[in-house]
């Protein structure tokens, strides 16, 4: 089941980065530059939580240069991207509305759905609206079973405004839905 979940979460993450509109915005870092730094430790039976993830606003009201800290606790719900530097101040805040974490052979995915509801005024200004959603993702090195700890090591959180799915996206989710009962009809009708 795992080998299925991971690429279908790979999937789901990369339609979404090709669904972006020009108002959405990405924060994010990878194993090339910019690097990722920071960790993410396994505090409970599931929970996670992240010390010190460095972030870039990738195209948003920002500038892509000055780093942004992702900090993110499973247990609680909390989740925020703090502005350093010259963005201090620059807060937003948020909760976690569901969480996925998938263990696989070299690293742990860890998939999760929030709802912005702070955002600062040049980010609302971005988005359109006061409040924004996204579903992202943070891809860390194994875990280390002493310290229940690894490397940040590719984060993507793509915000976009909080507001009725347009009539593209609903006629594309409709076709999905359509095209998966079909596939699970077929797969039944060749069973029997």
């Amino acid at each position: 089941m795992k080998q299925i979940t991971l690429p279908l979460l790979s999937m789901i993450v990369m339609l979404t980065a090709i669904a972006a509109r020009a108002d959405d915005f990405d924060f994010g870092c990878a194993l090339s530059m910019p690097a990722c730094s920071g960790t993410v430790s396994l505090t409970g039976l599931d929970d996670y939580s992240s010390t010190g993830i460095t972030v870039y606003d990738d195209s948003g009201p920002y500038a892509d240069t000055v780093p942004f800290m992702l900090a993110f606790d499973t247990s609680t719900g909390a989740i925020s991207i703090d502005g350093t530097g010259v963005d201090a101040g620059q807060n937003l805040v948020g909760s976690i509305t569901s969480f996925l974490a998938l263990n696989g052979n070299k690293s742990t995915a860890l998939g999760f759905s929030a709802d912005w509801s702070t955002l600062p005024s040049d980010a609302q200004a971005f988005l359109g609206t006061v409040t924004g959603t996204d579903t992202g993702f943070v891809i860390t090195t194994s875990l280390v079973s002493d310290t229940h700890a690894g490397k940040a090591g590719s984060v993507d959180v793509l915000i976009t405004p909080s507001a009725v799915p347009e009539p593209g996206s609903i006629l594309l989710l409709g076709t999905v839905m359509l095209a998966l009962g079909a596939l699970m009809k077929r797969k039944a009708v060749k069973s029997n």
